[in-house]
Formats: C-alpha cells, structure tokens, sequence
C-alpha cells in the first residue's frame, strides 16, 4: 500500500513538472499575437511559420525563421528577410528596429 502512495506521489510530482514547463516555454515563444504599445500595428506569428503584420487595417502576410534571439521574416511578394534581434520579457515583446531602438509590443 505504501508503495502505491509513493509511486502515485511521484507521478503527481512529474505531471505537475512536466505541465509547468510547457507553461513557460509558451511564454517565452513568439507564436502569438502582438500589438505595438504606441500605435495601430500588430504582428501575429503562427507556429506554422506563418504570420501577418497589419498597420492602419492594411495587413501583409510573410513567413518567418525563428532561433529564439532573431527573428527573419519574409514578406510576400518580396526576396530578401528582414531579421531582427528580439526579446520577450513577460508580456513584451522587445524588438530591435533597423537602427537600433528598441520597440515594444504586446501579447494580445
């Protein structure tokens, strides 16, 4: 009987681990929704390396390569990625632009 208990302990102990690091990883992941904090711009990135990014009611769709630290995206119709360095602390999703300014955007 005892044995049951422990071996019942433990596998609650690794299901509510395993369950919290899935938890996390999502946060830190770019897949989602975002909304420029000062303005009408929103990028939304699909896990299936798909996306939009929509300003004034005019959306762009791209695919995107991501590794975690930069993010490349590639904009229909064009032949060359734009890359940029990104962070995401909570709720923020920090990008650097093409000159160096850090700008910040939402999780929906």
């Amino acid at each position: 009987m005892k044995k049951k208990i422990l071996f019942c302990l433990f596998a609650l102990i690794a299901l509510v681990t395993f369950v919290g690091c899935d938890k996390d990883s999502d946060s830190n992941s770019i897949v989602g929704s975002w909304k420029y904090e000062s303005g009408d711009y929103t990028y939304k990135f699909n896990a299936d390396k798909t996306g939009s990014y929509t300003a004034y009611q005019t959306e762009m769709e791209f695919t995107y390569e991501d590794n975690g630290k930069e993010v490349s995206i590639l904009y229909n119709g064009n032949t060359d990625a734009s890359t940029y360095e990104y962070k995401i602390e909570g709720k923020k999703l920090i990008i650097k632009d093409s000159i160096g300014n850090d700008v910040v955007y939402i999780r929906k």
